[in-house]
């Protein structure tokens, strides 16, 4: 087996959610010298980059990222082609369409832990229009996936709902199912038979956190 990045590179300025007053910054506190050593330090928020969303983030009193089990963090992956809904152009302004029912149209979720949804959308990653109006999941889709008792859901998208929404985050929330969020790279990996993993830090009672998220694929 061989590992598949799936994750944009932390940088300092890096693009945010609209409207995140979120400082990101690495910064250096030494470099390398005649008698010194490089050392940095992180000054972020917990949903920059690539990350997982914890039923915390939206349901008071469900577990953070510290609380769950190591196995909420990987397993089997189904990758659906949604590249095609996200080039949809509907209403003013060029909006993509939200995803439905159709992309799952003759995928068996039965032995699936993870789906992850290859929009395209982390072409857009660092310029204006990756957060503004990119696929995300209709409720009836969002409800199948709820009822096929995920582990959780991955999008190369900056989030599950559009912007300013919050229902499927809720649904996901309350089914203790995770989201992970801004991935990228999804187009190398195979529809079925990758092992997908995104570990947080372990962050104290926190609802977020980035994550290196991967998957392991057959060599071809």
């Amino acid at each position: 087996m061989k590992p598949i990045d799936l994750s944009h590179t932390i940088m300092s300025g890096m693009p945010q959610w609209r409207g995140d007053s979120q400082i990101l910054v690495i910064h250096r506190q030494s470099e390398h010298g005649p008698s010194n050593h490089m050392s940095s330090s992180l000054e972020f928020g917990c949903h920059v980059g690539t990350h997982i969303d914890a039923p915390l983030h939206f349901l008071s009193g469900s577990p953070g990222v510290d609380e769950m089990s190591l196995e909420a963090f990987g397993g089997t992956a189904l990758v659906v082609d949604a590249t095609e809904v996200a080039k949809k152009q509907t209403g003013v302004g060029g909006k993509p369409a939200a995803m439905g029912l159709e992309v799952l149209s003759g995928e068996d979720l039965g032995k699936i832990d993870f789906v992850l949804f290859n929009t395209g959308w982390d072409k857009h990653w660092g310029t204006d229009q990756y957060y503004r109006h990119w696929p995300w999941l209709s409720l009836e889709l969002a409800e199948v996936l709820v009822k096929a008792d995920l582990k959780g859901v991955g999008l190369d998208t900056p989030s599950l709902d559009d912007f300013g929404g919050q229902v499927v985050h809720d649904l996901f929330a309350v089914a203790g199912m995770i989201n992970i969020e801004n991935l990228t790279n999804l187009g190398a990996l195979p529809r079925t038979g990758s092992w997908f993993q995104a570990f947080p830090l372990k962050l104290l009672g926190t609802e977020a956190s980035p994550v290196r998220a991967l998957a392991w694929v057959e060599p071809t």
